[in-house]
């Protein structure tokens, strides 16, 4: 098989949709209990099991979008769901960069086997040749950290936001990993809480948009300043069940299927007509518990073969 993807943009060929089947949220993580007591939202709820409805149009809405993948002949790849998981958000834990697979060393512990749901993607990947790492789970504050959700790649570099769920040791081990086939920036005080992709998108190889709530003119990577920024001043927020497990930034969580084109929830109007301005085409796919589940279009998938 082949594997390959440097950037956020080039033509996809072969992606990763995570699932809602079986889907629950752990009782015994220390760091998953952490991040949601640490939320601005409250009162925060028990995070219970939820309605098999959201679950089952959360699902639709996977299955929607792989029809339109599956429309612009783009393979897709769905996980072994055969025990309890969160992995809604298939870009989280493994990392694609060129043709190298990191199971990246996530602090939820209850997400460090998830690669097991990708088995037959490894056991495929490693006859063929691909390099394919795995990681320790950290068991202290310095030893390396982070989910692939931390990172966004540029060609020759990997942006490597460093927040709760990654720190600044992850971003040295990741380095050790990568070698010169990228170099790791680090990004420090942009946004603290978790992930990179509802921050900063990569659109193509001279486009950025950035979320203007969390990124100032000053913190722009040196390595993006010549690039033309589209900053987005706000997002139209869905509704979520009980708890939103993201906040409404997660509209701005673009994927893009080529350097023309991108999918974009469309109750993000504003949004869609902002990168149509700037000449890009839009696939327009509702994600309708994106909030509750805690992923948007890039979040849900993992490009693994880009051209």
């Amino acid at each position: 098989m082949k594997i390959f993807s440097r950037n956020e943009y080039s033509e996809l060929k072969t992606v990763l949709v995570g699932s809602c089947k079986n889907h629950s949220w752990p009782s015994a993580d220390v760091a998953f209990n952490k991040m949601i007591k640490s939320s601005t939202y409250q009162p925060i709820p028990t995070m219970s099991t939820l309605p098999e409805y959201i679950l089952d149009e959360a699902e639709d809405d996977l299955e929607g979008l792989v029809e339109i993948f599956n429309r612009l002949g783009i393979k897709t790849l769905r996980p072994q769901v055969k025990v309890k998981h969160w992995a809604y958000s298939a870009r989280d834990i493994l990392l694609c960069a060129g043709s190298h697979i990191i199971e990246c060393p996530t602090q939820f512990i209850s997400r460090k086997s998830e690669a097991s749901l990708w088995s037959d993607l490894k056991t495929n990947a490693k006859m063929s040749g691909i390099k394919w790492t795995e990681s320790l789970l950290p068991k202290s504050k310095t030893d390396p950290c982070f989910d692939a959700a931390n990172i966004c790649k540029f060609d020759n570099h990997l942006l490597y936001l460093v927040s709760s769920t990654g720190n600044k040791e992850g971003a040295e081990w990741l380095q050790q990993q990568v070698g010169t086939d990228f170099e790791v920036v680090v990004w420090e005080n942009v946004y603290a809480h978790a992930h990179i992709d509802s921050t900063v998108v990569s659109l193509n190889s001279n486009t950025v948009l950035f979320n203007a709530d969390r990124v100032k003119e000053e913190l722009i990577p040196n390595f993006l300043r010549s690039h033309t920024h589209i900053w987005v001043n706000d997002v139209v927020p869905r509704s979520f069940y009980k708890f939103p497990f993201a906040s409404k930034w997660i509209g701005l969580n673009l994927l893009s299927i080529n350097p023309e084109t991108v999918i974009v929830d469309p109750i993000q109007v504003a949004l869609i007509e902002q990168l149509k301005y700037n000449n890009f085409n839009v696939i327009e796919h509702a994600l309708r518990h994106s909030r509750t589940l805690g992923g948007g279009h890039h979040c849900i998938t993992l490009d693994i073969l880009r051209s």
